[in-house]
């Protein structure tokens, strides 16, 4: 089935050619991607088919026609509740309902592999690369329920990652607010903002170094608050960047030079020479109240294959820097 993304041109994008705008604002595509699409016909202006020199109004509605995308495979399910199902999320896998990259993929056949009577729902997120637990409520009310948890801070919740570096001390906080980067050309890059920056939210890690193989460290991360991209952008400023992390591992030049390659059609291993082929983060565990009893779930996932075999390279030596 195909789905329709739908946006309204801003008050500051007036004037702009269409091809411009979207891959401006649908950083996903390129402009030779998004070309083709428009010459397919899968982007209308205004309900009619599109042309991408088209000069854009403030108000104008662009849909895009996301194809239908060829059925998944179902996640491993840790456990399978009448009001909640949680998978085990394979790196690479997208959780976002708003996302082009149709997590129906996915979706559509757990939906009806567990709650064929009431609509699944994301609980909270992962991003792509982050494998591990993912909570799905079934129906509005379980998932309401559930999300009030995680926005009043009463979920625990614990993470594994693999990074470069030599850690301060066995068992330390990090506690750096976290707002948007100031300047630069990526709008999704987070930073540790100077005390008193408007910008900053309060932001505290707790981690605990589990191993220190060689030149890396495993390390058990728990968040006490949940800002976007909080646990890279708190080990990137304190010198421990996650392995493989393409946005926080290094500088934006390098990082825009990659998303440049795999909009080409290049070859996404390119992002080895960051030491893995995705950012080693691992959602390990979880702990909540049942959203309807009130007793306590816990949930834990073993992490993937990948990122097994790269902490056995560490401990014998044969992994690089």
């Amino acid at each position: 089935m195909t789905s329709i993304l739908r946006s309204r041109v801003p008050e500051a994008a007036a004037g702009m050619p269409l091809l411009q705008w979207l891959a401006a604002r649908f950083g996903y595509h390129g402009e030779p991607a998004w070309r083709r699409e428009i010459e397919a016909g899968a982007v209308l202006h205004n309900g009619a088919r599109a042309n991408a020199e088209v000069r854009l109004h403030a108000g104008d509605e662009i849909a895009y026609l996301v194809p239908p995308a060829p059925p998944g495979p179902v996640p491993a399910i840790v456990l399978d509740d009448p009001d909640f199902v949680a998978i085990d999320k394979p790196p690479h896998l997208v959780a976002h309902a708003a996302s082009a990259f149709a997590p129906h993929t996915f979706l559509d056949a757990l939906q009806a592999r567990v709650c064929p009577g009431a609509p699944l729902q994301f609980v909270h997120r992962l991003d792509r690369e982050t494998s591990g637990l993912l909570l799905l409520g079934k129906g509005s009310a379980a998932t309401a329920r559930l999300q009030a948890q995680f926005a009043a801070g009463e979920v625990h919740k614990a993470y594994l990652a693999l990074v470069r570096g030599n850690p301060p001390a066995q068992r330390f906080s990090i506690d750096a607010p976290i707002g948007r980067a100031k300047g630069g050309a990526i709008a999704a890059r987070r930073a540790v903002c100077a005390p008193g920056d408007p910008r900053g939210k309060p932001a505290r890690t707790e981690v605990e170094v589990l191993e220190q193989p060689g030149e890396h460290a495993l390390l058990r991360l728990s968040p006490a608050t949940g800002r976007t991209h909080q646990l890279r952008v708190h080990l990137a400023h304190v010198g421990l960047p996650l392995v493989g992390d393409k946005l926080y591992s290094q500088d934006e030049a390098g990082y825009l030079a990659y998303v440049a390659h795999v909009k080409a059609g290049g070859d996404p291993s390119w992002d080895l020479r960051l030491g893995a082929g995705r950012q080693l983060l691992h959602a390990a565990e979880l702990g909540f109240a049942h959203p309807r009893t009130g007793e306590p779930v816990r949930l834990e996932a073993v992490a993937p294959a990948d990122f097994a075999a790269f902490l056995a390279k560490c401990r014998d030596g044969t992994q690089g820097p």
